[in-house]
This record gives C-alpha cells, structure tokens and sequence, in this order.
C-alpha cells in the first residue's frame, strides 16, 4: 500500500519544516516547466494538504481518478518508479547522513589537535625569543670587551733587526729595547725557577731534608693527646667504698647530646604532564601535590611551607628569577622556594590557565579539586 508519506518520501513523525523542504524538491523536479507533468504535480499537491491535514496514513493510489484501464497500467506504473526513486532517495539519504557524521567527529578532532599545536608552537615560539634575547645581551658584552680589549692594545711592527718591536708612532731607543731585553730574561729565568724548585724541593723532601721537614710539620700540626686508661691494682676489698663511687657516678652524669638525622622529603616521578595530582612522598607518610612540565621540572605544593619549584638540571636554562630561592640538591633537581612573586599564591594558579616559571609552563588542570583535597589531609 503506498501512502501520501511514501509520494512524499518521508515519515510519520516527520517535522513540519522538513515536509515543507520535501515538498519543494518535488515540486521543482515535478512541475510541467521543468520536465514533468501536471498530473504528477497534482499527486504531489494533494500528497502534501493530506500529510499536513493529518491523513497522511491513508492510500494514495485510491484517491486517484482513472478514466481507463489503459490510464490505470500507466499511473501504476509510475507509482511504481516513484516508490523506487523514492527508497533510492531514502538510501542515499542515510548514507549522506553518515558520511556527515563521520566529517564532523573528523573535524572535531582536527580541532582538538590543531589547539595543541598551537600551544606547543606558541611555547617554541617564546623559547627562542628568550634565547634570542640573552643572546644579544651576551653578544653586546663581548663586543664591549673586545673594545676595551683594542683601547688598551697598542700597534707594534717589525723592525728591520730580528728580536725587536717597534711602536708606530714613534722609534725604540736603545734604553728601550734594554729594557725589553731585560723582560726577555726574566721571564726565561722565571720559567726555569718554576722547573728547578719543585725538583729541589722533592729532593729535600726524599733525602737529607726530610727529617727537619717532619719535625716542622709535626710541630704545626701536632697529634692529639692519647689519654691511657691507668693500671689499677686491688690491694684490698671494701664495699662501702665501692658503693660510694657509684653513687658518685650516678650523681654526676655526663650531657651527653645525640643528634637526630633530619630526613628530608623525596617527591615521586611521573608521567603525566600539565596535570595538578595528589600524591605521597617516597619517604614518608606525608601528602602533597605536584604539576610537571614538558622539560622535566616539576612545582610542588605541601602541608607545610610555601610552592617550590624542582629545575631539571639535565635542561639548560637562562638566568633565575628573583624569587627563586635556592634551598637544596636532590637527584637530577635544584630546588628553588618560591615565597612571593608569580607562582607563590594558590590564587595565582587557579585565576589562570597556566603560569610561566624559568620559561617553563606549568598549566593549572585540575589544580582546584587537588589543592582542595590536599587541604584535609593538611587538618
């Protein structure tokens, strides 16, 4: 049974709008001016006012007039092709809307991806400028030695006899050049001195000096006085007395200090990057939370004291801020506090998207929940 749905190609539940664009599509393929008929665009019409009266359910086919047998063979007919075109239609429009689907989750993750490079070109991006920047301040500070390098220098030429300099400015005299020659000499001398006393003195040291050179640093460094415990020989026995010496002892005790070892805190590596998480020191029971960064450094927040920054020093690195205060060594990190300036203050990291450290990026993802729960472990 064909119905006024099936001429129209679409559904029973079908919106209003939709029918309305169906409806417009049909009538453009099946209008007299543009290649139909009249009798197709009439079954159109009336198709549309029965779906949008609400009788879109009934059959079509027996609503339609036929004036002949011969008539009825050629609207079956064409009935017929309507009913295929109109599954082909319906085919081709699922397979559209698949196609569409897959497009938009292709273009979402294009999307997705495309943000991340960002980030990571814009992180580039700022690196070399930084590196550009200090290295123009190094190359003006060379060019500013090597001009006070060339003030100092003065010209000096060959002269016609071998061994001697001559300014260009003006001749040598002969007091001159005496005294050049004088300078020659030293320095030979000099240089021999620093052969022949070291040699001198090994000798000394391993033949007829070495006695004196023993006393002498004996005498500046001497040994520390060995205090032997005294030999005592029991004549007699008296246990009044013994009890006395005990009691003695007991009543001057020795104040004796013992140094407790001070266990510092060993953070835990890991892997994720970019992402505030709530972990356990290695070497104690204590909670704290840490965010790592793409060159290997890490910012650490616990119960007790202020953020601190962890520098992987298998990365180089410019100049330190001004509130980086250095504190200790621990493995392949330089540990820096932080107890002002950017990244001292939990309000910093949670108003922002990410904070720059030694031009180094440590974002704020999920910073809030972890500092949070950190504050009742902290109770």
């Amino acid at each position: 049974m064909t119905t006024y749905f099936d001429i129209l190609g679409i559904r029973k539940n079908t919106p209003v709008t939709d029918v309305k664009r169906r409806y417009k599509q049909l009538s453009s393929r099946c209008h007299p001016d543009k290649g139909g008929s009249k009798s197709m665009m009439q079954l159109v019409s009336q198709a549309y006012e029965k779906v949008l009266s609400g009788h879109g359910h009934e059959e079509a086919v027996q609503t339609v007039y036929l004036k002949s047998n011969e008539q009825a063979v050629i609207w079956q007919k064409k009935c017929q092709l309507l009913e295929e075109t109109n599954r082909g239609l319906q085919q081709c429009n699922k397979d559209l809307e698949k196609k569409l689907k897959t497009v938009l989750e292709q273009l979402e993750d294009k999307k997705a991806t495309s943000e991340g490079e960002k980030n990571y070109k814009q992180m580039m991006v700022e690196d070399m400028q930084a590196l550009r920047r200090e290295n123009r301040r190094l190359q003006s500070k060379v060019d500013s030695l090597r001009r006070e390098k060339g003030s100092k220098k003065t010209e000096v030429v060959k002269s016609e006899r071998p061994g001697q300099l001559v300014a260009a400015s003006q001749p040598l005299t002969p007091a001159v050049v005496n005294q050049i020659k004088a300078i020659g000499r030293s320095r030979y001398w000099g240089r021999l001195a620093m052969i022949v006393i070291p040699v001198a003195l090994v000798w000394l040291g391993m033949g007829p000096a070495k006695e004196p050179l023993l006393n002498v640093w004996h005498s500046l460094n001497p040994e520390p006085q060995r205090v032997s415990k005294p030999i005592m020989r029991l004549l007699h026995h008296d246990s009044n007395e013994v009890e006395n010496q005990n009691m003695a002892q007991i009543e001057s005790p020795q104040n004796v200090v013992i140094e407790k070892e001070v266990i510092l805190p060993r953070i835990q590596m890991s892997k994720d990057v970019g992402v505030w998480q709530l972990s356990k020191f290695e070497n104690m029971a204590k909670y704290y939370i840490s965010v790592r960064s793409e060159k290997g450094s890490y910012v650490i927040k616990s119960c007790q004291g202020d953020f601190q920054y962890y520098k992987n020093t298998l990365q180089r690195s410019g100049r330190m801020a001004a509130n980086l205060i250095y504190t200790r060594d621990e493995r392949h990190f330089e540990i820096y506090d932080i107890p002002y300036g950017n990244g001292s203050f939990a309000h910093n990291w949670a108003k922002s998207k990410s904070l720059l450290i030694n031009n180094e990026y440590f974002p704020n993802n999920n910073f809030s929940e972890s500092y949070s729960t950190l504050q009742q472990y902290c109770q």
